[in-house]
């Protein structure tokens, strides 16, 4: 990657959010935690690290941790403007562990992957809800920079898969790559599928049309986009990350 002009980044994530919890709660955890995080970035060359926190919390007091976590990675991966810093945030539409990124968090962090999607839900009678439509992306970006998020710290989060709507999530999500493998095309939005025991159900993702115009809304309005995730992704003409670099300018 470093031989092709790219930066790496050490993305680590807790979903449960369980040990992130615990571990940020005290000084001498998130100390032991920092320490790691660099010598994990010395040893193997990486450029930053990513937190992927999935979620700090107003009710139980971890957004206090979170803070203070942030703040310390700060100190250590901009000393000598080294290394970068990033964060995985909650879409901003619900609220909840939105407002546990405290306004103080946005100092810390050289951007933010503000994770536009999974606007899912199983409830039978929303069959026809896309997780990720354009509607979504203006709605996480227009929170989050009226927040006072800064807008060069401003990172829009696009699908690489596609999720159905009113029924399981269980064996039933599918990459970008395998819908189009099962005859649905890059320039839709949803397509009829086989999976997880399901037949000919309706899934919802981002074909090559939204992406661009989600390229050109994080352009005009943003600092970039992050597509989650890479190996979902076609490797053809019908590439996803093909079609944002087209929109914005890149090489490809």
């Amino acid at each position: 990657a470093h031989a092709n002009g790219a930066k790496v980044m050490l993305s680590i994530n807790d979903a449960a959010a369980g040990n992130f919890k615990n571990m940020a709660a005290t000084s001498t955890g998130r100390n032991g935690f920092v320490r790691d995080v660099m010598a994990k970035l010395r040893s193997f060359g990486f450029d930053g690290v990513d937190i992927d926190w999935e979620f700090p919390s107003l009710t139980d007091g971890s957004y206090i941790g979170f803070a203070a976590l942030m703040k310390e990675l700060s100190d250590s991966l901009h000393k000598g403007s080294r290394y970068y810093l990033s964060a995985a945030i909650i879409s901003g539409k619900y609220a909840g562990s939105r407002e546990a990124v405290t306004n103080e968090v946005f100092a810390y962090a050289d951007w933010f992957n503000i994770m536009a999607y999974d606007d899912f839900t199983t409830l039978a009678a929303q069959q026809y809800r896309h997780h990720s439509d354009h509607t979504l992306a203006t709605t996480c970006l227009n929170y989050w920079l009226g927040r006072g998020m800064p807008r060069a710290k401003a990172v829009l989060g696009l699908p690489g898969y596609g999720r159905p709507s009113g029924m399981t999530q269980s064996g039933t999500v599918l990459s970008y790559r395998t819908i189009l493998s099962q005859g649905g095309s890059h320039l839709s939005d949803s397509a009829f599928v086989t999976a997880g025991g399901y037949t000919n159900y309706k899934i919802y993702y981002n074909g090559q049309p939204s992406i661009k115009k989600k390229a050109m809304l994080a352009k005009n309005t943003a600092n970039g986009v992050m597509l989650w995730e890479m190996w979902q992704d076609a490797a053809d003409d019908k590439s996803l990350l093909k079609a944002v670099c087209d929109t914005v300018g890149r090489s490809y």
